[in-house]
């Protein structure tokens, strides 16, 4: 059987006028060198400490923010979040108090897979987050975490649902519903330190399987495989206390299980990364990266919306419609079946987002606030209650620059209690972000400031405590992270590049200078190919040439995306 393009041509490699180089990129999600180089250093990396020293390795820059969604999404794209739209998990509705689940029509811009596709050449990608729903390429697409199956993926989020479904068949699914992500006390963090290494085994397995059935249907492997593990992020998230034993929330009482989870992940990732690549060929070019990087979280977590109070920019109403919509959230989230709980909001609201936005927005005097927060700690920014922008807006558009400039004047003097900075930047959106999407981002852009080398937690305002501080230092026992304390590892804007072979140094600028960053790994891997990289490969002043016809998430999905992010700790 003969592989077919998304337009149903027949697939025929071309270049520049001969056959593609051979791509394998294996991405591990919040991957740090933190990490990698000390377990090398030891001999329990061993494919990973070959490959750096045969080859090129050096940090990776993320995207502002650091996060899963616009970092892969760039990658995706080889465009920053203002010229491909995705800032996060959620996006604010124009005009409204309200937020919707971003999804990958959301995103502009032609990604590698669709390029490399329309080359003639095959495409593998398993894993990739902000690809659902999945577009047609020539091979297989399943979409990474956002697919809306809150624990588990299925045909629904893969490009060939038939070839999907034979692969599943004898391997099972590509994400399964063996762990219940959300974190807590307890023996959930012993059952989850063994069970992220068989998640990785398993995946492993699934990549294999797609390798060998796409090779029975086109006489050979793809010219292109991407392979994303999530694993390493989380157990970051989880497992840096245990890992790390200087973190301030280190527990020096942690079973000797918990303690090796993070080393145990990075070696069960090794040994895939060494089977996918003797598997695609040791004659391809082999790139390990990752989104963003990782490391430890401080005891101090911070409340943006307090700080806002604090500066006199947000006032609150009397009604708290937030407190009654988390705490309805959260007992059935606590109480409920996942299932059950899905069912539940759906009736409740009608949609998972409109419970989110409740949460976010609800209880606050929108003719008295002149700023407001989502306080996504995906997300760390400012709204302007702009007149004539938001629903019910208070600030004159003439006022605008002086509000934001007294905004970031409040957030500069925000002190930690040994008084370091809480903010290490305040930006104007349009310092950071420039492209047709660059209104989609808060007006204000933040990136928390580390505390004593160890990141703060944005995490939501108690209001119904009306004195508390908008820095709270957390006791012992919420050390291990979870809802309104934040994770106890968190991300970090450099992630990893690894490439293997005499021509890996040459793929990225290096020197004294260079900063290499998720936007130059598409237009590098095409390079490497033998494709060009051509101005067709830019989004169009509308940011639109390659973007998708918008497509909601039914309100089932949305409660089974909001059920899954929440279990990761992206949702509070």
């Amino acid at each position: 059987m003969s592989s077919q393009q998304p337009g149903g041509q027949p697939s025929h490699p071309r270049g520049n006028g001969g056959e593609l180089r051979r791509v394998l990129v294996l991405g591990l999600d919040g991957a740090s060198f933190d990490v990698i180089e000390p377990l090398a250093r030891a001999g329990r990396l061993p494919n990973l400490a070959r490959w750096m020293e045969e080859g090129a390795s050096l940090p990776l820059r993320s995207t502002v923010p650091a996060m899963s969604f616009p970092a892969w999404s760039t990658l995706a794209t080889g465009l920053d979040p203002g010229r491909h739209g995705l800032f996060d998990f959620t996006q604010k509705l124009p005009g409204a108090y309200r937020i919707r689940f971003s999804n990958a029509t959301d995103r502009g811009g032609e990604t590698l897979f669709s390029r490399v596709s329309r080359a003639g050449a095959r495409v593998l990608c398993l894993g990739m987050p902000a690809t659902f729903p999945p577009e047609p390429v020539n091979g297989l697409l399943v979409s990474g975490f956002d697919a809306p199956i809150s624990v588990g993926s299925d045909a629904r989020s893969a490009s060939d649902p038939t070839l999907y479904n034979m692969i599943a068949a004898k391997i099972g699914p590509w994400m399964t519903s063996d762990l219940d992500e959300a974190a807590s006390d307890g023996d959930w963090h012993e059952r989850a330190a063994l069970r992220l290494p068989q998640r990785v085994e398993r995946k492993q397995r699934f990549a294999l399987e797609a390798l060998d059935q796409l090779a029975r249907q086109a006489g050979g492997r793809p010219d292109l495989a991407m392979v994303i593990f999530s694993e390493s992020d989380t157990v970051s998230h989880h497992f840096w206390r245990d890992h790390d034993p200087i973190s301030p929330r280190h527990d020096p009482d942690a079973s000797g299980v918990r303690r090796a989870a993070v080393g145990r992940v990075y070696e069960a990732l090794d040994r895939a990364c060494g089977e996918l690549r003797d598997a695609f060929g040791r004659d391809a070019l082999c790139i390990v990266l990752s989104d963003h990087g990782s490391g430890g979280a401080s005891r101090n977590i911070v409340h943006l919306g307090r700080r806002l109070a604090e500066c006199g920019f947000l006032k609150r109403a009397s009604s708290g419609g937030d407190f009654f919509a988390r705490h309805a959230r959260d007992l059935a989230l606590r109480l409920l079946p996942p299932r059950l709980a899905e069912q539940l909001f759906r009736r409740a609201r009608g949609a998972a987002a409109r419970i989110e936005s409740t949460a976010r927005f609800g209880g606050i005097d929108w003719s008295r606030t002149s700023a407001f927060s989502e306080e996504a700690n995906t997300q760390p920014g400012i709204w302007i209650n702009l007149l004539g922008r938001e629903a019910s807006g208070s600030v004159a558009p003439a006022d605008y620059e002086r509000v934001r400039s007294e905004l970031i004047d409040c957030l500069r003097d925000w002190k930690l209690p040994d008084g370091g900075p809480v903010v290490a930047q305040a930006w104007r959106r349009e310092e950071v972000h420039t492209g047709p999407y660059v209104e989609r981002a808060p007006d204000i852009v933040l990136e928390l400031a580390d505390d004593a080398g160890y990141g703060l937690s944005l995490v939501p305002t108690p209001w119904r405590e009306h004195a508390g501080p908008s820095i709270r230092t957390l006791d012992p026992h919420e050390f291990a992270g979870g809802r309104g304390r934040g994770m106890n590892g968190t991300h970090r804007p450099e992630g990893i590049w690894i490439a293997t072979g005499a021509e890996a140094a040459r793929l990225l600028p290096t020197g004294t200078n260079a900063r290499p960053s998720l936007r130059d790994v598409a237009p590098t891997i095409l390079g490497a190919m033998g494709i060009p990289w051509t101005d067709r490969d830019e989004a169009g002043p509308d940011g639109a040439d390659f973007l998708e016809p918008r497509r909601d998430y039914t309100p089932e999905e949305e409660a089974r995306v909001a059920a899954r992010l929440r279990a990761l700790g992206y949702l509070e």
